[in-house]
């Protein structure tokens, strides 16, 4: 598979924070299978999608967690649409919802699950009998669709339990360089896609500005003074997640199917190239770069994984672009500034989708901005520094291995520790 290739498949819209969705899509996946009305849901379901949807909410409506998005998906939702699946949900109940929630629906989490990646497992029961749906390893992945035990959808080379981290990515086949070199000579005609990103997730930074959305951190960086192309990338990255976070009713242009990770690599990229006087070419190109490095780095740390994806694998790509947009011909800036990046935020853990990830995102943000603003000084993290490597491309892997090799007890710790303290204040 080709660069381009590999962007095209990747980068996706999707409706709501894609936690909860990934459970509405395997439910609505189950009940597509058999037909008819859903009478009983049951779904086992990965530590980090369960735990990490905690705290967030479902477009359309005041809901939390997963719990209800399982209903939501089975009776409404439909999985032709992948990680847009409820997008003609239209207005509902939430009263009855919650009610039939409570009586028809049964999650588990599936504690014994040593991957870093998605699983969910679905079961809908309607008067056509069982659907079974099973996603796996990418939140739109649909890697079984049974009716009744027989088979409907089969990926015959899904195993379980072998998880490799992405290894065998095709992605895994380029570097830094490669990327690089893509983004700077491909005709720009073929990345006209890449524009729907700016124009779905700049409505979302609009909606956090404007309706003042979430934790309002988006808002709150208008009112602090200082370099304004700084100050902006944080400001449209935070109020984008501001907005996503709340449930607003808008899709996001997700990159390697997560939604916050497409905006923290993208709306960014806006204010800079503003800043700098940059044409909507040399943006979409920069775009381009951005987007690459975070599929890259999220084929080495895990589609879900105890690092923060928008902290390190959005903020390379944040870093880079941002390098390529002050000096697109200096490819050494592009490595400086993403060492630099690794230095200073590697280790960020992702403790779920929340209203406190548009801050995150907007610190990591920052950093890359400035990484990327000192690179073109001839500043950056010395090579054999911590975990900075002498290429980006062996910093990379490094973080990759400390992601997928040593932090497998953190993430499942993590999960248990938040997981413990929701029972605690529920049951009060």
């Amino acid at each position: 598979m080709d660069i381009l290739d590999i962007l095209k498949k990747e980068v996706n819209p999707a409706l709501g924070c894609t936690g909860p969705i990934v459970v509405s899509l395997a439910t609505a996946a189950a009940k597509d299978a058999v037909g008819g009305t859903p009478k009983k849901i049951k779904v086992l379901i990965d530590k980090d999608t369960c735990i990490g949807s905690s705290a967030v909410v479902t477009p359309g409506t005041t809901f939390r967690g997963v719990y209800e998005p399982a209903a939501l998906g089975a009776l409404y939702g439909d999985s032709k649409l992948g990680l847009e699946v409820l997008k003609d949900m239209g207005p509902i109940d939430e009263e009855t919802i919650r009610a039939y929630t409570k009586e028809n629906v049964t999650i588990n989490i599936d504690w014994d699950f040593k991957g870093i990646g998605i699983y969910v497992e679905a079961f809908v029961e309607t008067e056509n009998g069982e659907g079974h749906a099973i996603i796996a390893k990418a939140h739109n992945n649909i890697v079984l669709m049974e009716a009744n035990g027989k088979v409907l959808k089969k990926d015959e080379s899904y195993k379980k339990e072998e998880y490799n981290f992405g290894e065998k990515d095709a992605i895994r086949n380029y570097g830094v360089k490669d990327f690089y070199d893509f983004a700077k000579n491909v005709d720009t005609e073929k990345l006209d896609f890449l524009k729907e990103a700016i124009k779905l997730n700049s409505k979302l930074a609009e909606a956090g500005l404007n309706e003042e959305m979430g934790a309002k951190f988006g808002v709150g960086f208008k009112n602090i003074e200082g370099n304004q192309v700084y100050l902006k990338a944080k400001m449209l990255a935070a109020a984008a997640s501001d907005a996503r976070m709340s449930g607003k009713n808008l899709s996001a242009m997700s990159c390697a199917t997560s939604g916050n990770v497409g905006i923290t690599a993208s709306v960014p990229l806006i204010a800079v190239a503003e800043g700098y006087g940059r044409s909507e070419e040399d943006l979409i190109r920069a775009l381009s770069l951005s987007y690459l490095l975070a599929i890259h780095v999220k084929s080495h740390i895990g589609r879900l994984s105890a690092l923060c994806a928008c902290s390190i694998a959005a903020g390379i790509g944040i870093a880079a672009a941002t390098s390529f947009l002050i000096d697109k011909d200096n490819y050494e800036k592009i490595e400086m500034s993403i060492k630099s990046h690794v230095g200073s935020m590697a280790g960020v853990l992702c403790d779920g989708a929340k209203y406190g990830c548009a801050l995150k995102l907007s610190s990591a943000v920052g950093v890359a901005v400035e990484s990327a603003m000192l690179a073109n000084m001839g500043i950056c993290i010395p090579d054999r520094d911590g975990l900075v490597c002498e290429t980006a491309d062996e910093t990379i892997a490094m973080i990759g291995r400390i992601a997928s090799r040593g932090m497998l007890e953190t993430d499942e710790y993590l999960s248990r520790e938040i997981f413990e303290r929701e029972n605690r204040l529920d049951n009060r």
